[in-house]
Parts: C-alpha cells; sequence; structure tokens
C-alpha cells in the first residue's frame, strides 16, 4: 500500500491553570475519550476550548491525562515536574486499529531524529497520514486486526531500560530495547528485547512484520 496522502505536522494546543497545563496534539488524538470518561467537566469536546484545567484538582487532571493511550493529551505541573513513564514498556493492541505503547519510549525518525515519548499509538493499518503514529485512518480504510498476540519469547532476565523505536522507510519499525506485549486481558505473551512491528497492514503475523511492505510496495518515511 503506497502512501499518496501528503504529511501533516500536527499541531499543539495549551490550556492553563494555575496550577497545570495541558497540552494537546491534534494530529496524536483519535478520541479514545479517556479523558473525557475521566473528567468531563474538564475535557468537554463540544464546547471551545474543549478543555478547562481550572474545573478540576491538578492532581485528577493528571491521572486522567496520563490514561490517553495516544500521547495526544501531556501535562506539565506548576513547579515544572511532568509525567513520568511507566516502569515497564508496554504493547497492547486496539481491535482493528493501532498498537498501543507505554514506558520509556524513544522513537528515532528516518532523519535521525530521536523523540522520548511515555505513550503512543502506532499506525498499523498503512493508511495514516502521520505516520509513524495513528490518526485513526482505520476506520475509513475499513482495516480489520485482533488484539490477540502469539505466545513468543518469554525472557524474564533482560534489565530495565529504554525501548528505542527505529522508523525504517518503506518498511517496519525496529524495537530494540526492553518490552512486554500483552493480550487484551494482561496476559504477557512476549518479553523480548528485539523485535519489529508491521507498519503496512499486510503482515499476515501482526502486529509483528513478516516483510510484506516489499511485496506489495509500501512507501512511507
Amino acid at each position: 500500500m503506497s502512501d499518496e496522502r501528503p504529511q501533516r505536522r500536527p499541531k499543539v494546543h495549551s490550556y492553563a491553570s494555575d496550577e497545570i497545563e495541558v497540552s494537546w496534539s491534534a494530529g496524536r488524538c483519535i478520541h479514545a475519550a479517556e479523558c473525557v470518561r475521566g473528567l468531563p467537566e474538564v475535557f468537554a469536546p463540544g464546547e471551545r476550548p474543549w478543555i478547562h484545567p481550572r474545573a478540576g484538582e491538578a492532581d485528577a487532571i493528571a491521572e486522567v491525562v496520563e490514561r490517553c493511550p495516544t500521547g495526544a493529551l501531556h501535562y506539565r505541573r506548576a513547579e515544572g515536574s511532568e509525567e513520568r513513564p511507566d516502569t515497564e514498556n508496554t504493547i497492547r493492541l486496539a481491535a482493528d486499529g493501532p498498537v498501543y505503547l507505554r514506558g520509556a519510549l524513544e522513537v528515532r525518525t528516518a532523519d535521525g531524529t530521536v523523540v522520548e515519548e511515555t505513550r503512543m499509538a502506532l499506525c498499523r493499518c498503512g493508511a495514516s497520514a502521520n505516520k509513524p503514529f495513528c490518526d485513526g485512518s482505520h476506520a475509513e480504510s475499513g482495516f480489520e486486526a485482533g488484539t490477540a498476540i502469539a505466545e513468543g519469547a518469554i525472557d524474564e532476565g533482560i534489565e530495565a531500560g529504554p525501548l528505542l523505536l527505529t522508523v525504517r522507510p518503506n518498511g517496519s519499525i525496529g524495537l530494540e530495547g526492553p518490552y512486554r506485549a500483552l493480550d487484551s486481558d494482561g496476559t504477557v505473551r512476549v518479553v523480548r528485547a528485539k523485535g519489529s512491528l508491521c507498519r503496512c497492514g499486510a503482515s499476515e503475523n501482526k502486529p509483528w512484520c513478516d516483510g510484506s511492505h516489499k511485496r506489495i510496495g509500501f512507501v512511507a518515511e
């Protein structure tokens, strides 16, 4: 599947109270709605502006922001503190949707830039205009893929540390560093320090790459 749609740079909006600043990246938001369910008085998508940090306690807002699975929401406290990553790097799948990752994540893009993240949703349908991140295009493309992860290598001896994700032009996303891949019920299926995630949508071994990007002529930076 070739990528014919232009890439766009997500715009980041900020909303602040005296105690906390919440930032929202529109291009990273796929409307998972964890924020709305958690604090509807603070996160009100039918209003403009839609985030009201003065309507809630800073601790509660921080806790709800950390539930956002895509990394579209982040916060900074007035005293300068920010979100800390989970102690373990984890991978989960959304039904017919993206790969969710949490932890100490580092994304290396095609130009060599490394960006630190704590939460993200990666495209696995191949259609996102904001690759490697999901932009919700799986819903339009009719992408179908379950949440089950086949049982694989379990190496409990892997030391904790950051997980580096390298975006390979026209190919997969390489994983280097400790991670746990979990089924939707929380069962740990894979514990490894290496791997490759499919991002073309054609792998027969999702979420892992099986080289199908070469067969279909996948094009993406």
